[in-house]
């Protein structure tokens, strides 16, 4: 009788043996927690060579301080471009600390200025490029999960300012869940498109609602909280 005890208290201990080999196991495969890169604006793999801002969003809260330096732009040869990325003191962070705004250095982009005229733009027509993201923290301490590269080709500048006449409205029905959409000739700035157009009723009052930007910058969606309600309407 004493036998058959102290073998099922040896088949326990094995068996809790191995229960805790199976949690670690389990536990060292588990993806490490780290934020990612969820998109950079514009999104469009064509841009053309007067870029003035790009937008990188990220899925966590990161930290605000001499992340610039780790955001590379390369060219077509893997050479980093040297002062394209302007430096600026205060890093522009939103909020949330989750959307970072580049600004392509100013006085290279536009005419006229003596950075412009002695090195020229950071961003040549017909050259292909790589926007590199690598090496930052999240609040919490947690790097990147990987390195994030956004390739694009550059094309001649734009110097056509929008043209409102010639955007499409097609106003919110009952079979299209509510929602307003605008159409643009051109690709528009994502954060103009978030903070410059609002919906006002007769009342002159903004209508709260929710904005999505697809089509590669070139379609504004807007659905309001609420039901429409019948009436005259601005954008």
């Amino acid at each position: 009788m004493i036998r058959p005890c102290l073998t099922s208290i040896r088949l326990s201990r094995r068996s809790i043996f191995y229960l805790i080999s199976l949690i670690l196991l389990v536990a060292c495969r588990a993806p490490e927690s780290g934020p990612v890169v969820l998109q950079v604006f514009p999104t469009s793999d064509t841009l053309p060579e007067n870029l003035l801002r790009m937008y990188v969003q990220f899925s966590e809260p990161m930290k605000t301080i001499g992340k610039l330096e780790k955001i590379k732009l390369m060219d077509q040869s893997g050479e980093v471009v040297s002062g394209a990325i302007f430096n600026n003191v205060y890093e522009l962070w939103d909020t949330e600390q989750k959307q970072l705004t580049l600004i392509l250095d100013p006085a290279r982009v536009k005419s006229g200025l003596v950075a412009n005229e002695s090195l020229g733009r950071a961003l040549q027509p017909g050259q292909s490029y790589q926007l590199l993201i690598e090496d930052l923290e999240s609040v919490q301490h947690h790097p990147l999960k990987a390195a994030y590269r956004k390739s694009f080709y550059v094309r001649s500048q734009d110097t056509i300012p929008p043209n409102v006449q010639s955007w499409e409205l097609i106003p919110p029905e009952f079979d299209n869940a509510h929602t307003l959409v605008v159409r643009f000739t051109d690709v528009l700035d994502q954060m103009s498109l978030r903070q410059r157009l609002v919906v006002v009723n007769d009342l002159g009052e903004a209508v709260p609602g929710t904005i999505e930007i697809t089509a590669g910058e070139q379609e504004w969606h807007f659905k309001p909280y609420e039901d429409w309600i019948s009436g005259h309407y601005l954008l």
